[in-house]
């Protein structure tokens, strides 16, 4: 489907114009077997057997979809390394092994919701859909990411993950969600022929800022400033992706 809090880590290497949305389809199916690895293999009987210990090969990923299924339901405050290893049915110490304290688990779960993120906009996307319309679709799902993951999404731009180069995984994860934008909008260009590299960074970028404040401001619930208009989240986010549409066209001298 990113200059606030995680700009910093995102251009990171250069994107060609002739990417199209064979592309973009070929990174969702990607994604999609990467997620499919990432699941721990279960059967008919393994379903039905007593439980026992998680082994060393798939505890890492339980511990992070147990601690984002926390999040979701007490909230950052109260998420703890003790807390998740009770309900997985580990020794406390078992997190710790995997993200040696709180701050490396946080990121964990964080680098995971950039790639649902990622995922989450590549399955909206459709063959039939035009450069325009799937750059239109990655921007809004954007929005409608952050409105089904709140808390995850807060957490994923978090300050405590401001310095790159501290969390690999999470600065690996968040360049590769953003740069799916910035090769979104290097096909739109493409499309309009129109091609140029560092515009559609600048494209992207400005795009993503602007869908990211729609974004906050939805989950925190502050789209509808006292005497205006109220409007929905989703009629928000195609207002001012109207906006952002007239401005690529007008400086681009693209026709409508």
């Amino acid at each position: 489907m990113e200059d606030t809090a995680r700009t910093k880590r995102a251009p990171r290497g250069r994107t060609s114009t002739s990417r199209n949305a064979a592309t973009l389809e070929q990174d969702a199916a990607g994604q999609a077997a990467a997620k499919r690895a990432r699941a721990p293999k279960t059967t008919k009987a393994a379903d039905t057997a007593e439980p026992r210990p998680y082994h060393h090969g798939n505890l890492r990923e339980v511990l992070v979809r147990c601690g984002k299924q926390q999040l979701s339901e007490v909230g950052l405050a109260e998420l703890s390394l003790r807390r998740i290893a009770s309900s997985v049915g580990v020794s406390q110490v078992a997190p710790k092994h995997h993200f040696g304290n709180k701050e490396g688990l946080l990121a964990a779960i964080a680098a995971s919701g950039f790639r649902d993120l990622t995922e989450f906009r590549f399955a909206r996307l459709r063959p039939s859909m035009s450069a325009e319309q799937r750059l239109r679709s990655l921007l809004s799902n954007y929005v409608a990411f952050a409105t089904l993951h709140p808390t995850l999404f807060h957490l994923m731009f978090s300050p405590q993950f401001r310095s790159t180069q501290v969390h690999a995984e999470l600065d690996d994860a968040a360049s590769q969600c953003y740069h799916t934008l910035v090769r979104a909008a290097s096909d739109y260009l493409a499309a309009q022929g129109k091609a140029d590299e560092a515009n559609a960074f600048s494209i992207a970028r400005v795009a993503w800022m602007c869908m990211h404040g729609v974004a906050t401001l939805t989950v925190d619930y502050r789209i509808n400033p006292l005497g205006a208009p109220k409007v929905t989240s989703e009629q928000l986010a195609s207002q001012t992706l109207d906006v952002i549409f007239a401005g690529i066209r007008g400086l681009n001298g693209i026709q409508p």
